[in-house]
């Protein structure tokens, strides 16, 4: 699966999402490796059909021993955190070296206020909603992991007007 078949099957669907993670940051101009594809989406369980339909379509399943409808399963993904610690539920292609697309189902931006304040950019071809740099930067330094202070310091001076990689 390439990044731009997943994003234009959603587009098609009609499944509302934003882009998170370190493809958000290199669309923002910082160029960084990015292995996964993060995203939030629209919790609603219209959404999440629409996004499950596109997901079984490009064969991906949960890493995790539940099945990818658990995503519709409220109550269920409210005990994911407190049992597990779990803020994402990544989903993977069957194959070795498969792709992998993480569902934020945890996020201390809501789907709501990320979509809010998204701005529209294109990633091959397709229009996609990328978190604004505010947005990131709140998200990275909850994270807090090395990759996201690099991605703090990119960020803050794309916001400064610096080039960030300098």
């Amino acid at each position: 699966m390439k990044v731009a078949e997943l994003l234009s099957s959603l587009s098609e669907g009609q499944a509302l999402y934003v882009l998170l993670g370190g493809i958000a940051v290199q669309l923002h101009r910082y160029m960084r490796s990015a292995f996964d594809i993060n995203l939030v989406l629209a919790m609603n369980d219209e959404n999440l059909v629409r996004f499950i339909e596109v997901a079984k379509r490009f064969g991906l399943i949960p890493t995790i021993l539940v099945p990818i409808d658990s995503l519709r399963n409220t109550d269920q993904i409210e005990q994911w955190y407190p049992e597990k610690g779990m803020l994402a539920l990544a989903l993977r292609e069957p194959q070795i070296g498969g792709s992998v697309v993480d569902i934020l189902v945890r996020s201390d931006v809501t789907y709501e206020q990320l979509k809010k304040n998204a701005i529209a950019g294109e990633l091959f071809s397709q229009r996609v909603w990328i978190a604004y740099i505010d947005d990131l930067l709140t998200m990275k330094r909850v994270e807090n992991r090395s990759k996201d202070r690099l991605d703090i310091e990119a960020l803050e001076k794309i916001k400064r007007g610096e080039d960030p990689n300098d």
